[in-house]
């Protein structure tokens, strides 16, 4: 009998658990999106060393012209940031999905500004030190 009961309390304790691991996720996937927007917002560079991952890239379709899809590498990314390309837009984020499939997530945020805005779909992933970080973002863009 004790037996069964330290099993049914044990099995609720993980049970426990797991929402309250899924929360902390979220809470620190959010803090690395909004990182993230900052650091476009300020064209800070050196904001994107912990938070982007080493294959990270844009998928930006009808870019450069309308016929043509592009995918920039982080290096990229970070020239068209300090070429003052993109950035220097301040967004708000709202959060419209976050899905955590164990060390991996997809996000879908909408980033409002005053003239505008654009849907963004960020894929994330964990690395060897279970910190999050971003490998792909693709947006489209709001008038």
């Amino acid at each position: 009998m004790l037996l069964l009961t330290m099993t049914c309390f044990s099995s609720m304790s993980c049970n426990a658990q797991k929402p309250n691991n899924s929360m902390k996720m979220e809470k620190e996937i959010k803090s690395v999106i909004g990182t993230f927007v900052k650091a476009g917002e300020e064209r800070n560079v050196a904001m994107y060393n912990d938070i982007l991952h080493e294959n990270f890239r844009v998928i930006a379709n009808k870019y450069p012209t309308p016929d043509k899809t592009s995918i920039i590498p982080a290096e990229g990314y970070k020239a068209l940031i300090t070429k003052e390309v993109i950035g220097g837009t301040k967004y708000e984020v709202v959060f419209k999905s976050i899905d955590i499939a164990e060390h991996s997530a997809t996000v879908r945020a909408e980033l409002k500004a005053e003239k505008g805005g654009q849907s963004v779909t960020f894929l994330l992933v964990q690395n060897m030190e279970s910190e999050w970080q971003i490998i792909a973002d693709m947006a489209t863009q709001r008038k």
